[in-house]
């Protein structure tokens, strides 16, 4: 049986397109297929195999290892495989049943097969109680709530912040969970050259109640990743929406109330800027029909 998907085709791209090509096709996908959007029963497969395809060319090493295995496969003409046929099958859903396994997958502490790239992330499912402090151990750094950050988690589904400092000439970085010693702070991570290495983005599903932390909270200028050679400037905020379409723990859509909102706003203004446009246009039309009637009416005098 072939299972081999051809992101390249998945995301409607060339082989040999730019990141931010990728990128924006990406985005361009994820909203047409985003659950609030499209209403198939295959939604979730879909944003799940968009979101594996885009993270994988996104990482130039996991991106190189694809290309590898993708000539392989497409100069393998054994057992009647053909280019054609491997596009085919990335967009053959599986059973409707796949949703309530994730679930249940969830439940008994796995991670779904679909959050292949985030086997190697840490989980919390932390109890977020009212009025109370929370505790979120999370390997590399133990974060320790105050009651009003651990109810904002618990009900927008994610918290941005600063870590609190680490002893004095201890450093840690959130991007690429760098650990360091300094005689100050300095103004980046000296492993991967984030600015933003002290801020962290803690994220929490409402279906699972998976805690974890987001290895990206904003955009850099010219680029999206990290690493020597990058531009150091920082850009605006990542939305969790486009890191995580889906939760990587559970694969569910509709993770964070925050996120729903967002988008929802979103489509509100689009909306409204719609009519306002539709408005203008029917405005101006009017005006230019009036018009002509007045100068046709000037002609008979």
């Amino acid at each position: 049986m072939n299972t081999f998907t051809d992101y390249y085709a998945l995301l409607e791209v060339p082989a040999d397109a730019d990141p931010s090509v990728i990128k924006a096709a990406f985005k361009k996908l994820a909203l047409q297929y985003h659950p609030d959007v499209y209403s198939g029963p295959d939604a979730n497969e879909r944003m799940s195999q968009l979101l594996q395809a885009y993270q994988t060319l996104s990482d130039p090493t996991e991106r190189k290892q694809y290309d590898a295995r993708r000539s392989e496969h497409l100069l393998d003409d054994r057992g009647g495989r053909s280019y054609k046929a491997s596009t085919a099958s990335a967009a053959t859903p599986r059973p409707a049943a796949t949703a309530r396994s994730q679930g249940n997958k969830a439940a008994r502490g796995e991670v779904t097969p679909g959050a292949r790239r985030d086997r190697q992330r840490h989980y919390a499912f932390p109890t977020l109680m009212t009025g109370k402090s929370a505790s979120i151990n999370l390997v590399d750094i133990n974060y320790t709530l105050a009651p009003a950050d651990a109810k904002r988690l618990a009900v927008d589904g994610l918290l941005r912040g600063i870590a609190p400092k680490e002893p004095q000439g201890q450093y840690f970085c959130h991007r690429c969970h760098h650990r360091w010693q300094g005689q100050k702070q300095p103004r980046y991570c000296p492993n991967c050259h984030a600015l933003d290495w002290p801020e962290f983005l803690l994220l929490r599903c409402i279906h699972c109640n998976a805690v974890f932390e987001s290895e990206q909270i904003r955009y850099e200028i010219g680029s999206y990743s990290y690493g020597s050679g990058k531009h150091a400037e920082l850009g605006g905020l990542c939305p969790p929406y486009e890191l995580f379409p889906l939760c990587p723990y559970c694969g569910q859509a509709r993770w964070s109330p925050a996120e729903d909102q967002r988008v929802t706003e979103l489509r509100q203004k689009a909306s409204q800027k719609a009519l306002l446009m539709r408005a203008l246009w029917i405005g101006a039309c009017l005006l230019l029909v009036i018009l002509i009637a007045l100068v046709a009416l000037g002609g008979h005098y």
